[in-house]
C-alpha cells in the first residue's frame, strides 16, 4: 500500500464504529446486553476471512469497516453489562476489566506482530474470537435487563449466578435494582437523556471524559507508537521492543486501576491521571522541539522521550480510562444507560478519527512536538473541568448517584 492507503486503512475503522453505537444502544434494551456483545464475535471472524480470501486494498478497507461496526457494539454494550452485573462495592473494579482487556489485546498484537508474517498473524487474530464465543455464551444476561422486561425470576437467577451472597443479601440487592429501574417500561431515546438536568450533566461529563482520554494522545500513540519511536534517534532498544514495553505498561496500568478504583475513588484517580499525563506530554513535546528546532544536541537523551511516552500511557490507563468506563455504567438510569453508552461510543469514534487524521499532517508540516503540545492543551482543559464537575461515585448505588446528581445540578 501507499502511505495514503495505509493511513486510510488505519482510520476507516472509525466509519463503521460511527454507525453502530446508536442502534446498539437501543438494541441493548430490546434484545439484551449479552446478544449485542455476542454478535461482535462472528462479525470479527467474517472480517478477517474477508482479508484472508480477498487480499486487496479495497477489501481490507471493507473488512475494517465491518470491524468498526463490531467495535461499536462492544464499546456500547460492554460497559453497560459489566456495570450491571457488578455489586456497588466492586463496580469500579469490574468495569475496569473492559479496558484491561482492551490493553491486553494491544499487548498481544504488539508482542506477536513483529514475529509473524501477514497471513499467520491474521489467522492468529481471527482465532482469538473463538474462546470469547465459547465462554461468553454460557453467561446470563444482566439482572437489570431481565427486570426491565418484567422477568423477575430470570433476574433473580442471574443475580445469584454473579454473586456469592446469602438469600437475604440477594433479596436486598434485588429490591435496590427494582427501585433503580422504576422507569423500565419507558422506551429510551436521545430526548430522554436530555430531558432532565441531572441526565444532561451526566452526559456532558461522560462526553468530555471520553473525548479527553483519546485527544490527550492515546488515540494516536497506540497506533503510531513504532513510528514515533523510529523518529527518536539513538534509541538503545529497537522500536518494536519499546512498543512491546508500551503494551505491557498499558495493560499493567489498567490492572493497577482495578485494585485502586474502588479503594481510592473515581475523582482521585482522575485527577492524578490528568496531572501526571499533563507533565509527561509537556516534557515530551519540549524534548522533540529542542531536538528538531534548536541547535542543541539532545539525541543522547532520547530514552527520556520513550520513558515519558510510556509513563503517560500508564497514567492514562490508570485513571481516565477506568473512570470513563465506570461513569458509563454509573451516571445514568436503566432506560437511558444504553443511549448514553452509544452516544459516548460515537463521541469516541469522532475523537479517535480526528486524532488519527491530524497526527501525520501536524508531524509533516509543523513537527512531532506540536502533537504533544496539542495533547497538553487538551489534558489541562479537561483536568480543570473534571476538578469542578466530576462526581465521586465510589460505593454508591445507582439510585444514590442519581439523587446526588439531582441535588448537585438541579
Amino acid at each position: 500500500m501507499t502511505s495514503v492507503e495505509a493511513s486510510w486503512a488505519v482510520s476507516i475503522i472509525e466509519l463503521g464504529n460511527l454507525v453502530s453505537p446508536l442502534p446498539a444502544g437501543i438494541l441493548t434494551n430490546y434484545v439484551g446486553r449479552k446478544p449485542v456483545l455476542l454478535a461482535a464475535g462472528p462479525m470479527y471472524i467474517i472480517s478477517w476471512l474477508m482479508i484472508i480470501f480477498y487480499p486487496t486494498v479495497l477489501m481490507l478497507g471493507a473488512a475494517r469497516i465491518v470491524q468498526g461496526i463490531a467495535m461499536g457494539l462492544v464499546y456500547t454494550a460492554g460497559p453497560i453489562y459489566l456495570g450491571e452485573i457488578a455489586s456497588k462495592t466492586t463496580r469500579g473494579t469490574i468495569s475496569s476489566i473492559f479496558f484491561n482487556s482492551w490493553w491486553l489485546g494491544f499487548l498481544i498484537e504488539y508482542t506477536v506482530g513483529p514475529y509473524l508474517t501477514f497471513y499467520p498473524f491474521t489467522y492468529f487474530t481471527l482465532l482469538l474470537n473463538i474462546p470469547f464465543l465459547l465462554l461468553f455464551c454460557w453467561q446470563p444476561d444482566s439482572p437489570y435487563f431481565y427486570l426491565m422486561n418484567g422477568e423477575e425470576e430470570k433476574a433473580r437467577k442471574s443475580l445469584k449466578w454473579f454473586r456469592d451472597a446469602t438469600p437475604e443479601e440477594l433479596q436486598e440487592e434485588m429490591e435496590e435494582i427494582k427501585m433503580s429501574v422504576e422507569d423500565l417500561k419507558k422506551s429510551s431515546s436521545v430526548s430522554d437523556i436530555v430531558a432532565t438536568p441531572e441526565e444532561r450533566k451526566a452526559l456532558t461529563i461522560l462526553m468530555v471524559l471520553s473525548a479527553v482520554r483519546l485527544l490527550s494522545g492515546t488515540g494516536a500513540i497506540t497506533v503510531y507508537a513504532t513510528d514515533i519511536f523510529n523518529l527518536t534517534p539513538k534509541l538503545v532498544i529497537p522500536s518494536d521492543i519499546v512498543t512491546i514495553v508500551l503494551g505491557i505498561v498499558l495493560f499493567v496500568g489498567g490492572c493497577i486501576s482495578s485494585f485502586t478504583s474502588d479503594s481510592l475513588g473515581r475523582r482521585p484517580l482522575l485527577m492524578v491521571s490528568c496531572v501526571g499525563t499533563l507533565l509527561c506530554q509537556v516534557c515530551t513535546g519540549t524534548y522533540y522541539y529542542v531536538l528538531t528546532n534548536t541547535s542543541l544536541d539532545v539525541s543522547e537523551y532520547s530514552w527520556i522521550a520513550a520513558v515519558l511516552i510510556i509513563v503517560y500511557c500508564g497514567l492514562c490507563t490508570f485513571g481516565m480510562y477506568p473512570v470513563c468506563s465506570a461513569y458509563t455504567s454509573e451516571l445514568f438510569s436503566s432506560n437511558t444507560r444504553g443511549i448514553a453508552s452509544s452516544l459516548s461510543a460515537i463521541n469516541v469514534t469522532i475523537a479517535s478519527f480526528l486524532i488519527l487524521v491530524i497526527y501525520q499532517p501536524i508531524t509533516d508540516y509543523i513537527g512531532l512536538y506540536a502533537n504533544f503540545y496539542f495533547y497538553s492543551i487538551v489534558i489541562s482543559s479537561g483536568g480543570l473541568y473534571f476538578y469542578f464537575y466530576a462526581p465521586e461515585t465510589k460505593g454508591k448505588s445507582f439510585l444514590q448517584i442519581k439523587r446526588e446528581l439531582v441535588s448537585l445540578y438541579s
